[in-house]
């Protein structure tokens, strides 16, 4: 059978004796120290949620233009395309004038092959600062131009 514990006596002298509060030095110094870390812990994360929110409506902004000209570079690539095939036909055609009865001067042949450079050495440009135009505007803000 279990035994239970007598009633405890109390000493009322112990009561007498215990501080009535906490010296001023030590609470107030530590609820400094606490109050300190905890103002510098919520600017913190007001900042880094901030930078936070930033990052988000640039990736925003980068997705919305990438979907906006999506339908306008497929387009420029297939007409490029299709110019190029063309111009390459004219060339072999032109090439083969004694079979094919297909001929033009010497000077429009040029012009036709350089135009033909001229278009894909602009869509590789305009491709290539579309991809990396953002890191050189990022430079030029950074170096403050």
């Amino acid at each position: 059978m279990p035994t239970v514990p007598s009633k405890t006596q109390r000493d009322p002298e112990l009561i007498s004796d215990a501080p009535l509060e906490l010296p001023d030095s030590t609470s107030d110094s530590g609820d400094r120290v606490y109050y300190k870390m905890a103002i510098a812990a919520v600017s913190e994360l007001e900042e880094v949620r901030a930078e936070l929110d930033r990052v988000k409506a640039k990736r925003t902004i980068d997705e919305v233009r990438a979907g906006m000209l999506e339908g306008y570079s497929n387009r420029v690539f297939w007409f490029v395309a299709v110019y190029c095939v063309a111009v390459g036909a004219m060339l072999l055609l032109a090439g083969w004038k004694q079979k094919t009865g297909f001929a033009l001067s010497e000077t429009i042949l040029g012009i036709i092959a350089g135009s033909t450079a001229v278009s894909v050495i602009g869509l590789i440009g305009m491709v290539i600062s579309g991809l990396f135009g953002g890191i050189r505007a990022a430079a030029d803000k950074a170096s403050g131009n």
